[in-house]
Formats: C-alpha cells, sequence, structure tokens
C-alpha cells in the first residue's frame, strides 16, 4: 500500500477513536514534502500521527494543550516502519491498531490526569467538583469507593453526573433524620466549599445538590447556610426543573503550520 494511502488509513483510524473522547482533528499543511501529519486536540492533550517520509517512519505522538494550542514539546508514543515498497495495508492496519491503543484506555486517562495536575500547578487554587465530592466522604464513607471507580472509567472526572447519581440521594436521606447540629455541620461543607470552589464547583452546589432536594429537605439546609451560599442556591431554584444550556467550550487556536509539530 502506497504510504500515502497508509497514512491517511492510520490518521483516520486514530481519529474515528479520538473522536469519542472529544478530540478534534485541525487543519495543518506541512511547510515541506518531507513528512505528512495529521493533529488532533482535546483539553488538555493534543496527539499527532505523522508520517516521516525519508526515514519511513509512522509515529505517534503527544504533548499539552495551551489557551494557544497545543505547546510543541512533543513526546513520541510509538514508532514503525512503513516501507510502501513491501508493507501491505494489514502493516498499516496493525500500526492503527498499535497507535489506537496508545490513545485510548488506561494509559491514555492516566497521560491525560498526569497533563492536568501539571497545568494546575499554576492556576488559582480553586476547588474542583472531584474535591467536592470528597469532601461528602465523612459523612457517606461509600463515596469513597464510588470516586475511585469514577476515577477508573471517565476522564475527566463527571462532576455533575457523579453529584446527581451518587450524592443527591445520600444527602436527601441524610437530611430527612438528621438534628440541627448534624444539619449545621454538613451545611458547612456547602459553605466552604461554595466560597473555595471554581466556577464548575459553584454550579454544581447550587443547580444539582441543592436542586436535588425536596423542598422541606432543601429549606432545612438553608436555615444553616451563609448569607453567600444562601443567596446563591435560592437564586439557582428558580431553575429546577428547566434544561439550561451548558456554557460552550472557548475554541482553542489552530495552528496553520506543521513543521514545528516534529521538531524535538
Amino acid at each position: 500500500m502506497e504510504y500515502k494511502q497508509a497514512f491517511e488509513l492510520i490518521a483516520g483510524k486514530v481519529e474515528e477513536e479520538l473522536t469519542k473522547s472529544g478530540y478534534t482533528r485541525q487543519k495543518v499543511a506541512a511547510e515541506s514534502g518531507d513528512e505528512l501529519v495529521a493533529l488532533f486536540t482535546g483539553e488538555n492533550l493534543a496527539y499527532s500521527v505523522a508520517y516521516i517520509i525519508d526515514k519511513q517512519q509512522m509515529v505517534l505522538r503527544s504533548c499539552a494543550m495551551t489557551d494557544e494550542g497545543p505547546d510543541n514539546e512533543w513526546k513520541t508514543l510509538a514508532t514503525w516502519l512503513y516501507d510502501d515498497v513491501v508493507s501491505t495495508q494489514k502493516d498499516a492496519e496493525s500500526i492503527a491498531n498499535d497507535f489506537i491503543e496508545g490513545v485510548s484506555g488506561a494509559v491514555a486517562i492516566k497521560r491525560a490526569k498526569q497533563v492536568q495536575k501539571k497545568k494546575k500547578k499554576s492556576d488559582d487554587g480553586n476547588a474542583d467538583p472531584k474535591f467536592l465530592a470528597k469532601r461528602f466522604v465523612a459523612y457517606f464513607p461509600e463515596l469513597r469507593e464510588e470516586i475511585r471507580s469514577e476515577e477508573d472509567c471517565y476522564y475527566p472526572f463527571r462532576g455533575a453526573t457523579f453529584a446527581k447519581e451518587h450524592i443527591v440521594p445520600k444527602i436527601s436521606s441524610y437530611l430527612k433524620s438528621s438534628n440541627s447540629k448534624a444539619t449545621e455541620k454538613l451545611a458547612g461543607v456547602f459553605n466552604t466549599q461554595y466560597n473555595n470552589g471554581d466556577f464548575d464547583t459553584r454550579s454544581i452546589i447550587t443547580m444539582v445538590l441543592c436542586n436535588g432536594l425536596e423542598d422541606e429537605e432543601f429549606e432545612k439546609l438553608c436555615e444553616y447556610l451563609n448569607e453567600e451560599t444562601e443567596r446563591a442556591v435560592r437564586a439557582g431554584r428558580k431553575f429546577r426543573g428547566r434544561e439550561v444550556k451548558p456554557e460552550k467550550p472557548k475554541k482553542k487556536k489552530s495552528p496553520s503550520r506543521a513543521s514545528s509539530l516534529l521538531n524535538q
């Protein structure tokens, strides 16, 4: 199989796999005729599939994303020799399967988590939805295993979905029988996390946790919320039962040239 056909077959299969995780294939043009490049960008990571013509190599690489696009500090994940004089479609499919394995599953999830942790070193320290979920483990110990299962099966952490499915029912049951002292202590978690939380965390508190409670439970909790938190959750209560469209993520700036992709 001719190398251009092989490259498109491999890049196409990798694109199909990455699309499942929210990645987008970007339009890039090689500066010279020395390589073919396909670029895929996600929230935290970018992947590239390249064919180095003079070396007859198919290469899979990854790097971290910034607000401006890939940071171009590429790490090689896999390299295969592809000589279209002797290589066949079967060889191209084997390379595609290896690349797919490299961008999916547990290894890829771990890679994405490591990049996120690296980026968080420079953030403002605001508590995220996973941090919020862990604050309730003291009240509901079974959440520890449920959080671990969520981390193993999904990336990024599905904060709103996890809160709705695992935390809301527990809080609802807790408030049905809690005394004033226990309710006040639980409300303290809401106050602290709303104050320290990022935008997503605050939205989960107002639109998911509190709006998931029945009126009696909600009012019981509100008795012990501070002024800021109570004002926010009561404002969010007006949207209970209504579908709210999520905020569209900011578009990443797409690079127009691919020559820098292959510089290490």
